[in-house]
């Protein structure tokens, strides 16, 4: 029973998987804020069922905030996204390594609240770094599966869409 338990579990964290895998493949931020909410959504459940529950607070508030952004991008609904993030995990965290699902909910909530395009990326691929870490520490095969996934897709797609930037843009020196 234990070991069906298990299996079923990882059954969800691979179709979260297969669902993320094409998020970071469109070009859309619209498009890439829906891919994410499904994503978050059965990954939630998949760390649910693995018993980390800091992990599926993470990943379900992440996939409430995915929607949201699409709709509401003000500063206000950003803090009070990173403040119920800071609120609900903080207390379930009960190894260090965990802290990490934090910063990296904390990195991808300030890309889809502030950033667009290119940067909004480049942060998205900071968090993918924190949540890999961890899904290598929880024992995680889809997360694992996944989080690698979206390294290789996101950092494709960024170096597609840095390429095809205006070359102005590209050429313009970074403000100290």
């Amino acid at each position: 029973m234990l070991l069906d338990s298990l299996w079923f579990a990882q059954s969800i964290g691979l179709l979260a998987c297969l669902v993320g895998a094409t998020a970071f493949m469109q070009r859309e931020d619209s498009k890439l804020r829906a891919h994410l909410t499904l994503n978050g959504t059965l990954m939630g459940l998949h760390f649910l069922l693995l018993g980390s529950s800091v992990a599926a607070i993470n990943c379900l508030l992440c996939a409430v905030r995915n929607w949201v952004s699409g709709y509401y991008r003000g500063l206000g609904v950003m803090v009070l996204f990173l403040a119920l993030a800071w609120l609900l995990v903080i207390p379930q965290i009960g190894h260090p390594v965990q802290i990490l699902t934090l910063i990296g909910t904390t990195l991808s909530t300030y890309a889809l609240f502030r950033l667009n395009g290119v940067a909004m990326r480049l942060c998205m691929l900071c968090s993918t770094v924190c949540w890999l870490t961890h899904n290598i520490w929880a024992g995680s095969i889809g997360g694992i599966l996944q989080e690698s996934i979206f390294f290789v897709i996101n950092s494709h797609t960024i170096f597609r869409l840095y390429k095809t930037a205006p070359q102005d843009v590209r050429d313009k020196p970074r403000s100290q």
